[in-house]
């Protein structure tokens, strides 16, 4: 690709921003991982400051005049004018926003999260349900400004904010395809023969668990000088610049595999950002990439790479050398056991098959409330209701319910349906890479940068550039089909549990 060159004003505009952006992603992770909690609160005014400068600037009047009349002078096709077209379809979203509106919105969101952090620690939803409503009804109130709103496509407008393309008629047929194929086949699993799980149902302690993570990145080949990896509440990746990206993670004595997959999920997230053209850095073409197809890498190495017999053979010697306890097992048989389907009440700790009906729960859920019909009341029975009918479990706690997720004390709404959606572009882009490489042959040998080398070369370079159901389609040589993804499952799960 070549090289993006600007006219000054607008690239003064972008470091301009980029430096708020900085700014306020340093704070955010400083946040969630190290920062006493008893300096929340001051530090999220100061971070609501910083958005509405930041905001402020990015929407200027005089400075969108320019960028229009900018727009007009570059070529058809060109990057530049992808990037300026990006920018303003995101710009006519929020110009009209007033900046008391906006100010507000941010404040009451980085408060939220706040609380949620305080709510799920103390298992009590009452400590988190009247900001929960006050931030979903001003980030739905907020679309009002939009040129896209009208009353009812509230979440039509989220839904395409997050995955460009998508919208409720698209995700309804998606999720029908996932009940009509994978309900029957959960069903076929539970009544089956049960794999026992206790030879890994072992207490490791944190300790031990942070120094295999280090093991762990090692064996992805993840540069230090450019990756740094924490802990926090709620697992998340965080871009501070084309050379610092932060990865975090979640030690539980008790599954010890949730950290080992989560740290993989985060990798994969963080390769996306670390293997986009370098021209991109600071533009929207890097930082306006769907949440689809950001979910589509960070699903494809947990599932595809991090859940395979390949890749705990070639980490088997490192696996026991940490925790001997698993010394007395196979390769093959801690991998069938790290893929047992067993319906659970979390969604990060749930194995692949049944997986997307925890992404259905949220995605019924949110179709609430962004109607405002959802009764915040009673959120936790609704959610228990929906776990108990798609799942057969029932939580108990509200850590383990509806306060398991940090999204929504975000304003995130719109976000989870892409989690399903990425893990059926990865199933597709999983088929494709297959035909080009030996998996197993690489990973046998140590060559992780062979996995990582495709996606860059085939996914991850390209940026916001092309959409993910382009970039599937070329790869795959066919449409994107949520077929492929359920069959994946099937084929999986029915070697698995010797189904018919």
């Amino acid at each position: 690709m070549s090289k993006l060159n600007f006219a000054d004003f607008y690239q003064e505009y972008l470091d301009l921003l980029g430096a708020y952006q900085l700014a306020l992603s340093t704070m955010y992770v400083d946040q969630n991982t190290i920062a006493p909690k008893k300096g929340a609160f001051n530090a999220n005014k100061a971070m609501s400051i910083l958005s509405s400068q930041a905001f402020a600037i990015e929407n200027n009047p005089e400075t969108i005049a320019k960028i229009r009349e900018y727009a007009s002078t570059l070529e058809d096709g060109s990057l530049e004018k992808q990037e300026i077209t990006i920018r303003l379809e995101e710009i006519a979203d929020s110009e009209n926003i007033p900046a008391d509106v906006y100010r507000r919105f941010v404040q009451t969101r980085n408060d939220s999260e706040t609380i949620w952090h305080r709510a799920k620690e103390n298992n009590d939803y009452s400590e988190f349900r009247n900001i929960l409503e006050d931030l979903m009804n001003q980030q739905i109130d907020l679309l009002k400004y939009s040129p896209r709103f009208h009353q009812d496509n509230a979440y039509d407008v989220l839904l395409d904010t997050y995955e460009k393309g998508t919208d409720q008629k698209f995700y309804d047929e998606f999720f029908s395809v996932i009940k009509k194929e994978l309900i029957p086949l959960i069903h076929q699993v539970q009544n089956a023969k049960q794999i026992d799980t206790t030879p890994i149902e072992i207490s490791i302690d944190e300790k031990r668990q942070a120094e295999f993570a280090d093991k762990l990145m090692e064996f992805m080949q993840a540069d230090p000088q450019r990756v740094y990896l924490s802990t926090t509440e709620h697992p998340f990746t965080d871009f501070l610049g084309k050379d610092d990206v932060r990865i975090t993670t979640h030690y539980y004595p008790d599954t010890f595999l949730s950290a080992i997959l989560s740290t993989v999920h985060e990798y994969g997230h963080a390769l996306f950002g670390l293997q986009i053209d370098e021209d991109f850095y600071g533009t929207t073409l890097a930082n306006n990439i769907g949440s689809g197809a950001h979910e589509s890498q960070s699903r494809f190495l947990e599932n595809h790479i991090g859940r395979s017999e390949a890749f705990w053979k070639a980490l088997y010697p490192s696996i026991v050398e940490s925790f001997p306890e698993f010394k007395d097992l196979t390769p093959e048989e801690i991998t069938r056991l790290i893929n047992v389907s067993v319906p659970g009440l979390v969604r990060t700790e749930a194995d692949e098959l049944t997986y997307p009906l925890h992404i259905l729960i949220r995605y019924e859920i949110e179709k609430m409330m962004a109607d405002k019909t959802l009764d915040y009341d009673h959120l936790p029975e609704i959610w228990a209701d929906k776990y108990e009918e798609y799942l057969g479990v029932r939580p108990n706690t509200d850590a383990k319910g509806v306060l398991q997720d940090m999204h929504w004390s975000a304003g995130n709404i719109g976000y989870f349906p892409t989690y399903a959606l990425g893990s059926a572009y990865a199933a597709q882009l999983y088929e494709a890479m297959a035909k080009e490489i030996n998996v197993e042959e690489e990973l046998a040998k140590g060559n992780f940068t062979a996995i990582t080398d495709w996606l860059k070369n085939n996914v991850q370079h390209y940026g916001a550039s092309k959409s993910m159901k382009e970039i599937v389609e070329e790869v795959s040589g066919k449409p994107f089909d949520p077929t492929i993804y359920t069959n994946y499952l099937k084929d999986k799960y029915s070697k698995l549990y010797d189904l018919k």
